[in-house]
């Protein structure tokens, strides 16, 4: 019981994501009563991806990040237009106008901002361990597929309806989340060898993200391949199956939830593509077996997506913690990614005639995608696994060979950027030290604690305990009447440089 009453600070990040999460998919893929709504999903995503790649190609090369009014700012308005869109979609249906270019161009604007809802709830997470992040995830996968299932059996105009007001509950979230503790405050293992867990060495870290990247495009390729299998149309759900769907979904994400909290090894890294892996091949066997049943095998493709979703958010806040770029930066990279490469082969397919004709050859092009995915996964997880030993000895050559991909992620080092920003921290930590008082020692902790370093690795990096470090901690707190380590980095940013 105080496990569960520790996650539950986590209740307005939960509530506020899985509301976005299902006003989209209510919105843009018809609440899953089948396994999408094939251009107006997809082709409506890709349109979303291209409005998003401009964000993410500014980000790149200028290096600049959003700052907490923006952040609020954009959040609010992604909401508000995302609970509109809703509404048109609600009053084009009862009018009984409802074309095919106006619902492309609804869906189309609503991808768009429900994506700029979720990135906000995932950045209001970075920084947490682990379990905390799985807990957040699929707390909120689980209830965003309560309330889709709810949804889809309930008349187009009543879920509109429906979803809307469940979209703008977002806001009392903003509000109350700021009355809780940050996520990153409560206390609870990060496990070894996982995507939080960087304790051995940094380029461990890029690769382990770098070949869960590669995995992912991968995946989600076959995903894409899988919803619209053999022919490219969508395959629409009975009220059986679409229960099967939505139970399995909750089923499969309560054990991940469970296996974190027991502190099962690797559950994240190697579990979490074993048992996605594992639903791609059951989809691919029940297509096979059950030729007139699609949606027997779409039950397993629809929660491979749904786990994906939950896992890519588990990534995106991995990147976002350990990256040394804006959060929206790997948000938006790992929606390119993940939604892109599924956008391009479901699309791709809904077009390709002479291949979708031919399910040998749908099978076989599946079948490789889903083979290489989990061998540059795994491989890179054993690879990491074999390099601790003598990571020493050949830390230098593994670090010339980061490679492209390492620093398109903006997972590099990046040795001059890191400089700068630590003498930039330094000098921003002393000029807010004058203003407050704070002794030596304080600006020493403060500088180490703005670049976002644990309270252990600040004590480790000033040779002092971890009890004396957040006891300065606290003092700084104290003295400066912030409530926060974004805070603190606001502050540095906005006014002392």
């Amino acid at each position: 019981m105080r496990t569960l009453a520790r996650y539950a600070m986590l209740w307005p990040l939960v509530l506020g994501l899985a509301f976005s999460r299902a006003g989209l998919i209510v919105a843009s893929y018809g609440s899953y009563t089948s396994t999408d709504q094939g251009l107006l999903t997809d082709g409506a995503m890709l349109v979303a991806l291209a409005v998003l790649a401009v964000f993410f190609f500014i980000l790149l090369f200028t290096g600049k990040t959003v700052g907490k009014r923006a952040t609020n700012l954009l959040a609010r308005t992604c909401i508000a237009l995302e609970a509109l869109c809703l509404l048109a979609m609600a009053a084009l249906k009862t009018t009984g106008r409802n074309s095919d270019e106006a619902q492309f161009a609804l869906s189309a604007l609503c991808t768009l901002v429900a994506s700029g809802a979720i990135f906000y709830w995932l950045r209001r997470a970075r920084g947490t361990s682990t379990t905390v992040a799985v807990v957040f995830v699929f707390s909120a996968l689980i209830l965003s597929e309560v309330e889709i299932s709810l949804c889809a059996f309930l008349p187009d105009t009543v879920a509109y309806l429906a979803a809307m007001a469940l979209v703008l509950v977002q806001y009392p979230c903003m509000l109350w989340a700021r009355k809780r503790a940050q996520p990153y405050r409560i206390t609870s293992p990060t496990l070894a060898h996982d995507y939080f867990s960087f304790a051995k060495t940094v380029i461990q870290s890029k690769q382990l993200l770098a070949a869960t990247a590669i995995g992912i495009g991968c995946l989600a390729i076959v995903i894409g391949l899988l919803r619209g299998y053999p022919n490219g149309e969508a395959i629409a759900f009975a009220t059986t199956t679409r229960v099967m769907y939505g139970v399995l979904t909750v089923i499969v994400s309560g054990t991940l939830i469970v296996l974190v909290l027991m502190r099962k090894r690797h559950v994240m890294t190697v579990g979490a593509f074993v048992v996605m892996e594992l639903l791609a091949c059951l989809a691919l066997i029940a297509y096979a077996a059950f030729p007139d049943m699609l949606d027997i095998g779409a039950v397993f493709t629809t929660t491979l997506n749904a786990l994906m979703v939950a896992f890519t958010w588990y990534v995106i806040i991995a990147f976002m913690s350990y990256g040394w770029r804006d959060p929206y930066y790997y948000a938006i990279a790992a929606w390119l990614v993940w939604l892109g490469c599924r956008a391009v082969s479901r699309v791709a397919l809904m077009e390709a005639y002479p291949i979708s004709t031919n399910d040998m050859l749908m099978n076989a092009v599946m079948g490789g995608f889903l083979v290489l995915s989990t061998q540059v996964v795994f491989v890179q997880f054993l690879a990491i696994a074999l390099r601790g030993s003598d990571e020493q000895e050949h830390a230098g050559a593994r670090q010339s060979s980061t490679g492209v991909l390492a620093k398109l992620m903006a997972l590099d080092e990046n040795e001059s950027m890191s400089e700068l920003r630590q003498a930039t921290m330094q000098h921003n930590a002393e000029e807010m030290g004058k203003q407050f008082l704070l002794s030596e020692r304080e600006v020493e902790v403060l500088t180490l604690y703005a670049l976002g370093h644990t309270q252990k690795r600040v004590a480790e990096e000033l040779f002092i305990t971890q009890g004396t470090a957040h006891a300065h901690i606290k003092r700084i707190y104290a003295k400066t009447g912030l409530h926060s380590r974004q805070e603190i980095i606001d502050y540095l940013e906005q006014y002392a440089s």
